[in-house]
């Protein structure tokens, strides 16, 4: 449970309101409790022809009579004069007989006690709650069920007090969670994040979290609750009889040994819940994201099958997580019902023989009555209703502790790549990019993506990388913002490790704008305002101007503050990249990164968005990936790379008259602009 521990610990800053919570607790136990025990007086208003007033009177006389009876007190003093005797004769069987008449004495003072406690109760209950009653029999009923109501009421308050302070201290601790889970998970590395899928984080912060929520909620609810109701039922049940209390809770370490059994099963099957989850939820994602695929090649069957299988395969695990939690009620209330008939056959037989002793063990002082044996028999089960009810407890403090075990396992990921707080603080590019030796590879290094990676760019120059695909262009370029960092060697900025400058101002520095346009749905001006924090609308607007978008925003109904939607489904592929390119623009970068920028717009865009290149680029370092040939016009030197090494680097003709993977890209993007 070491996980749900620290779920708990996020709790500590709500305390008062549960400490309110567990005060409300104990006073809907102590009402509960109260109300079960108007059952006695009620059945001696039934069972007799005498008021409660005569009813305790009688009693008080009853036992006084039995405190001060001669024989009892007779019998006192001569053990105790036996004592002395054998004090002063020493006999041979000393020992022996000081233990019986030891045994003896402490027998009758116990009895003793016994009564003095129950007159002294007696006369309290007198002075207190009885003497205020009316004598009539019928009318003492009433006011008896008119305090039972009261009572209920007020309990009934008290535990909705109880839940709402445990719903507060839930619903906040899941919160600060969430913000916190959220706020590691955006520290952590780009690759670090790819290795579950957004998928997998959805459901981590959805499903997973939800059920951390059901956990902390029955732990500081009904684990502290139910247990208390249940202790002031047995308190009062042992004041009737503790040995007949004591036969009802013999079972208590059978039903701690089946929830623990329980609770390990259960623990496991709702970790595999949770993972088969993620699979749906993965499942799903990946349809509805390719959905234009998808009806294109008319798959939507072999979706369905997909689909289906991994629904199965979640219902399947949750069924049996089902099976487990049901099971767990019944067995519980079997060895109850089991222990709370123990108990009532050993009263029972107490009641209809009129012997105070059973298996030679005292079970009561006194001879017990049918009216205390049916209130200790209602009060064993109102004390079994709390423990049937907390058989489920521990079952989804298991399923809570599999999903807190998710939880912690992102939260506890450390980024690979530090934000370095005491870095340097990186302004300008003023001399040159270099990447020197550089290796890297996503897996093991036997694959690497980066082979020996050596380049030297100068401040303001115009890099074009071209290569096929899977050459390693876009993973070269990912370790310019730090998306993660080299195995070995080094990328340099003016003779200065990227490792040891300051993150945040690196990426500062550099402006990206990729193949896939990636926006949020919101406004136009919100996703051009993403580039700087703090721009102005005369700067977001000047943005849009500088990458040809300013007139077809003003064109939409309502501007600036249309709505971009999901992924940018209100917009058509050329909008969408000429935004992207105005966030960049805004950011105003020293270096600008731009991934197959163009690939997937038409041609009017692509003229518009290369002629507001070629106004951007001066005086910034920039590095493009591209196929298309007239893109090319704009560098200053391109770097040809295959399987992540760096073939040959120079100008377009340099490249065309010696580089012949260069030639064959070329004719290949000369064949495709001629079809």
């Amino acid at each position: 449970m070491r996980h749900f521990l620290r779920v708990v610990r996020c709790a500590w800053p709500y305390r008062g309101a549960f400490v309110l919570s567990v005060v409300c607790a104990l006073l809907v136990a102590a009402l509960w409790s109260v109300s079960l025990s108007s059952i006695y007086p009620v059945l001696k208003i039934l069972s007799t022809d005498k008021n409660l007033q005569q009813w305790v009177d009688e009693e008080i006389d009853r036992l006084q009579a039995e405190l001060e009876a001669p024989s009892r007190r007779m019998m006192l003093e001569r053990l105790r004069e036996d004592l002395r005797r054998l004090e002063e004769l020493n006999p041979p069987n000393r020992e022996t007989l000081e233990r019986k008449a030891t045994q003896q004495i402490a027998k009758l003072e116990g009895e003793l006690n016994y009564y003095a406690t129950w007159i002294y109760r007696y006369q309290l209950l007198k002075a207190k709650v009885i003497r205020h009653l009316p004598e009539d029999r019928f009318t003492t009923f009433v006011w008896i069920m008119l305090v039972v109501v009261v009572g209920v009421s007020l309990k009934g308050v008290f535990e909705f007090l109880h839940e709402a302070l445990i719903g507060y201290v839930t619903n906040y601790t899941l919160f600060d969670l969430r913000n916190s889970m959220f706020r590691q998970a955006l520290r952590q590395d780009v690759s670090q994040l790819a290795v579950h899928g957004t998928s997998d984080l959805m459901a981590r912060f959805t499903n997973d979290m939800e059920q951390v929520g059901v956990g902390l909620k029955v732990l500081l609810g009904k684990l502290v609750g139910e247990p208390l109701k249940a202790l002031g039922c047995l308190i009062v049940a042992a004041m009737i009889s503790w040995q007949l209390t004591l036969v009802f809770i013999i079972v208590v370490p059978a039903t701690i040994v089946l929830l623990l059994r329980v609770s390990r099963l259960m623990r496991r099957a709702a970790r595999k819940v949770l993972e088969r989850m993620s699979a749906m939820y993965n499942r799903v994602q990946q349809t509805f994201e390719a959905i234009r695929v998808v009806k294109a090649f008319t798959r939507e069957a072999h979706e369905r099958r997909q689909f289906h299988n991994v629904n199965r395969a979640f219902l399947q695990k949750s069924m049996r997580l089902i099976a487990i939690d049901a099971a767990a009620g019944p067995f519980v209330e079997i060895l109850t019902v089991l222990a709370i008939g123990l108990a009532l056959a050993c009263g029972t037989y107490l009641v209809v023989t009129g012997k105070t002793h059973l298996w030679g063990l005292r079970m009561t002082s006194e001879p017990l009555g049918f009216p205390a044996l049916l209130q200790l028999y209602a009060l064993l089960i109102a004390t079994a209703d709390p423990v049937r009810r907390l058989s489920s407890v521990y079952t989804k403090l298991q399923a809570g502790e599999a999903a807190a075990a998710r939880i912690f396992e992102l939260y506890d990921r450390r980024p690979r790549v530090t934000l370095n707080p005491d870095g340097l603080q990186l302004r300008r590019v003023n001399k040159h990019i270099e990447f020197r030796n550089v290796c890297f590879s996503y897996t093991t290094p036997e694959n690497p993506a980066l082979c020996n990676i050596n380049l030297t760019v100068r401040a303001g120059e115009v890099i074009a990388i071209v290569g096929p695909n899977g050459s390693g262009k876009t993973t070269l370029l990912g370790l310019l913002p730090r998306f993660y960092d080299p195995d070995s060697g080094a990328v340099l900025i003016d003779g200065v490790s990227l490792r040891t400058v300051h993150l945040r101002s690196l990426r500062r520095l550099i402006g990206l704008v990729t193949q896939d346009t990636l926006l949020f749905d919101d406004t136009v001006y919100a996703n051009i305002a993403y580039g700087r924090r703090g721009a102005s609308r005369d700067e977001v607007i000047a943005a849009a101007q500088k990458a040809r978008a300013h007139e077809f925003i003003m064109k939409k109904p309502l501007g600036y503050e249309t709505r971009m939607g999901d992924s940018g489904a209100n917009f058509s592929g050329g909008e969408k990249q000429k935004i992207a390119l105005a966030r960049a623009i805004l950011r105003d970068p020293a270096i600008l990164i731009l991934d197959e920028f163009s690939s997937a717009i038409d041609p009017q865009s692509e003229a518009d968005i290369h002629a507001a290149l070629r106004e951007f680029v001066t005086g910034r370092t920039v590095f493009l990936i591209t196929h298309k040939l007239h893109t090319l016009e704009i560098a200053d030197r391109i770097v040809v790379m295959e399987s992540g090494r760096i073939v040959d680097v120079g100008t377009h003709a340099e490249l065309s008259s010696r580089c012949p993977l260069y030639q064959c890209l070329c004719d290949t993007g000369s064949s495709r602009m001629a079809a």
